[in-house]
């Protein structure tokens, strides 16, 4: 499964894609891990570091490139994050505009080979 993750800017008035994790897996219940110092995070959704990338913040703020949009604004598209911060797009069917901002994204995600701060 591909997890998309997106963050609002604070400085900049748009919702964009900060990474991603490929070949993920997402636990319908939260689990924890315990680290060695005692520090114990709850997680949900899981995948391989190979797999996952954190974009650097220059390449975030290009609107033309990882814009997310949010429905619900004035004259705005019939897609995208409302007022939660959770969105499964899952109605490319039904939504041709959906379908061709999902293949321009999932494409430009496949064929990313700049700069990954997870490594």
């Amino acid at each position: 499964m591909l997890v998309i993750w997106c963050a609002k800017s604070d400085y900049l008035d748009f919702t964009s894609i900060v990474g991603w994790y490929k070949n993920a897996t997402v636990s319908r219940y939260y689990k924890e891990v315990e680290f060695e110092d005692g520090y114990i995070q709850d997680y949900n959704v899981i995948a391989k570091a190979e797999d996952c990338v954190l974009l650097p913040v220059n390449a975030r703020i290009r609107r033309t490139l990882w814009y997310v949009p949010r429905k619900g604004k004035k004259n705005g598209p019939s897609y995208g994050f409302g007022q939660s911060n959770v969105w499964f797009a899952n109605e490319a069917n039904e939504n041709i505009h959906l379908k061709d901002y999902l293949d321009r994204i999932i494409s430009q995600i496949y064929n990313y080979c700049g700069e990954n701060l997870v490594e």
